[in-house]
């Protein structure tokens, strides 16, 4: 009971915390993207499968409540359950103060916690079905030929595991995991006839995808495969990206606790059941070392390899906790894990003065460019640009100079964002025209959309922190193409980013 109490309170204070977050800064680029998906369900998107945008609609009550809050709130109560989870999950199979210690370094760590935890991502719907499918597979493994729940969690796998890859396709590694395990350590389940129908299960869940692909020519795949193909020569500058973006996204304390844990495995110093280390190793090294592999050639992101690390959570964990005495025999928290637990509490709330309170830009700071590469901005008050736009419109519908609703835009980013925080609530029109690979989803979310016809008149709306000359994208399919009238902003007193609001007139057709 003691410990069942230390967990709730832990859980407690970080939902509290996450909560906090979410409801003080900005949706980020990526986020304000995924909203989109919401408005218009698919069984497949562009760049991801669907249920992320499910997620959306679930938590904000069928797009009833759309503050940043509501759009997170999804995360928010994943993470929560993920706690649990990873704390249950290392009590059985070692003992309660691993429980807690996994506890505490899953709510330490930025992906897991905060990119997983708070922010509105294909990887927090992920996450929570990956852990769900860890706690199966440890199950399974652990299990003996004739448990009479074996096959009622073989089967049970394959649906959570098809549910994990229909929020992002990284899921797949589950399958990959579980596989190398059986044809490494247990070859008899080649003959449980239940193994199948459980791949057949994933393969029905995951079908939509499929079938959406072949609706749109694979497109999904030729773009992805595109960003991840290996070409010749080497990018060093990808691979540091990857490796050092992996030890901040994970907290360097906990990464370095990780790798004393993946020692102590190799020394065969972790007792916990050898079935059970060998799958938690099958579930995280595969994908950590395939993506390493490819960011020394291609572009990588370090949150792909997130749910990996959650597995070497729990060994670390367990490694831990046999330094320690047991808890019901006065459990001692290792410094370690507290200064890990200090140093996230501390970022995070550094991040929220940073992106609310820093003195104008930490990025570039020409007229033009001013803010590019200050990602804080990107979570910073885009209200005040749908107010200063406002401001805009109504003098240009009031004066007879135009007369139009439609503001578009030839990328996802920024168009998301002007798009979620000017267009909508304003109820106004947004389109974005551009290549495919250039506005994403908005190419299918368009035709759900108010059309332009030819002589209507747009706005092109642009940020410094993404600029775009319009002259370059649409001077063949409108008329005119007015100059800017310029929206300055400001972050506690100075300048940080401006906006150019161009009135493009006489649409000619695209």
């Amino acid at each position: 009971m003691l410990g069942k109490h230390k967990i709730l309170v832990l859980i407690s204070i970080a939902t509290l915390v996450r909560c906090l977050i979410a409801a003080t800064i900005g949706l980020g680029n990526d986020e304000v993207y995924y909203v989109t998906y919401a408005q218009h369900l698919q069984w497949n998107y562009f760049d991801h499968p669907p249920m992320v945008a499910l997620l959306i609609r679930l938590t904000t009550f069928n797009l009833l409540f759309t503050t940043e809050f509501f759009i997170r709130l999804g995360p928010i109560l994943l993470a929560a359950i993920n706690t649990y989870l990873i704390y249950h999950i290392c009590k059985k199979i070692k003992n309660e103060s691993a429980g807690l210690l996994a506890a505490l370094l899953f709510s330490s760590s930025f992906y897991s916690s905060i990119i997983a935890g708070v922010f509105i991502l294909p990887d927090a719907p992920q996450l929570f079905f990956w852990m769900l499918s860890v706690s199966l597979l440890i199950e399974i493994v652990s299990a003996i030929e004739s448990d009479k729940n074996l096959n009622y969690n073989i089967l049970l796998f394959g649906v959570v595991a098809g549910l994990c890859i229909m929020s992002k396709v990284h899921g797949v590694f589950l399958w990959f995991g579980f596989g190398l395990y059986i044809l490494l350590y247990k070859r008899s389940l080649l003959s449980n006839g239940y193994l199948y129908l459980s791949v057949l299960i994933s393969l029905v869940i995951i079908s939509p995808i499929l079938i959406w692909n072949i609706e749109n020519h694979f497109i999904t795949y030729t773009f992805h495969s595109n960003r991840v193909a290996i070409n010749r020569g080497v990018n060093p500058n990808s691979f540091l990206r990857e490796f050092l973006g992996g030890i901040f996204y994970n907290n360097p304390i906990n990464y370095f606790l990780i790798v004393m844990a993946l020692l102590a495995v190799w020394k065969n110093r972790i007792t916990i059941s050898v079935p059970v280390k060998r799958i938690l190793l099958l579930l995280s090294l595969p994908l950590i070392i395939l993506l390493l592999f490819i960011s020394l050639f291609r572009d990588t992101l370090p949150h792909w390899s997130g749910p990996a690390f959650t597995a070497l959570i729990m060994l670390t964990a367990c490694y831990i906790a046999e330094s320690i005495q047991g808890l019901n025999a006065n459990f001692r928290l290792p410094k370690s894990v507290a200064i890990s637990c200090v140093f996230i509490i501390i970022i995070s709330f550094s991040g929220i003065a940073v992106i609310n309170y820093y003195p104008g830009t930490i990025g570039n700071k020409k007229e033009e460019l001013l803010g590019k590469g200050d990602v804080t901005l990107d979570m910073y008050d885009w209200d005040f640009f749908k107010n200063e736009f406002k401001k805009v419109h109504d003098k240009d519908m009031q004066s007879g100079r135009t007369k139009t609703s439609f503001i578009i835009n030839n990328k996802w980013f920024p168009g998301a964002h002007i798009d979620n925080y000017i267009v909508q609530p304003l109820q106004l029109d947004f389109i974005a025209i551009g290549k495919l690979e250039d506005i994403h989803t908005y190419d299918w979310l368009n035709k759900f959309r108010k059309k332009m016809v030819k002589g209507d008149d747009a706005y092109f709306i642009t940020v410094s922190t993404n600029f775009k000359d319009p002259n370059e994208e649409y001077k063949k399919i409108f008329q005119k193409i007015n100059p800017p009238v310029l929206i300055k902003q400001f972050r506690n007193k100075k300048p940080a980013r401006n906006m150019f609001v161009y009135l493009l007139e006489g649409y000619k057709g695209r």
